[in-house]
């Protein structure tokens, strides 16, 4: 119940993160991705996080111009609390009781993947000294696509 909670939570942290009028294209993505967030705490295991993701971004591209380094650090903070929490939600039977092991290795490897994000976030601000520009962002995708994906595909060699 907990992680579902959280999921919950984030999703509508994400949705008003942007808060656009509600008669604008934004506004009605926003209203979408309530929907979308309500299917994802049900049905956690389903494509509904990545659509809420989905509409989330797109409604933030389109509702925020300048949002500042710390509006874009939380943004992407609960995209990726979201992604998560329905990850351990979808893998934990619904009703089920939720040991406190594993909710604490979840909250830990949450927590080292968000300071992970958030430190090449600074760094990559620091390095084009202008926050939120098209070279931070570009910088600080390549990054996490780095951090990904690298130790990803070694995990995936070495189980081979």
């Amino acid at each position: 119940m907990i992680p579902r909670i959280v999921l919950g939570v984030a999703a509508a942290l994400m949705l008003l993160l942007p808060w656009p009028a509600p008669v604008s294209l934004p506004g009605l993505l926003t209203i979408a991705g309530a929907l979308l967030a309500v299917w994802a705490v049900h049905a956690p295991g389903s494509p509904a996080p990545l659509l809420l993701i989905a509409t989330a971004v797109v409604s933030w591209l389109s509702a925020v111009p300048d949002p500042g380094l710390v509006r874009i650090a939380i943004f992407a903070a609960a995209g990726y609390v979201v992604h998560s929490a329905a990850a351990l939600s979808a893998a934990v039977p619904d009703g089920a009781p939720l040991v406190g092991s594993l909710l604490g290795w979840w909250a830990g490897r949450t927590l080292v993947v968000l300071v992970v994000g958030w430190s090449v976030v600074a760094v990559t601000a620091l390095l084009t000294s202008q926050p939120g520009s098209a070279a931070l962002v570009v910088v600080g995708m390549l990054a996490a696509l780095t951090l990904v994906a690298i130790p990803a595909v070694v995990l995936r060699w070495s189980r081979s």
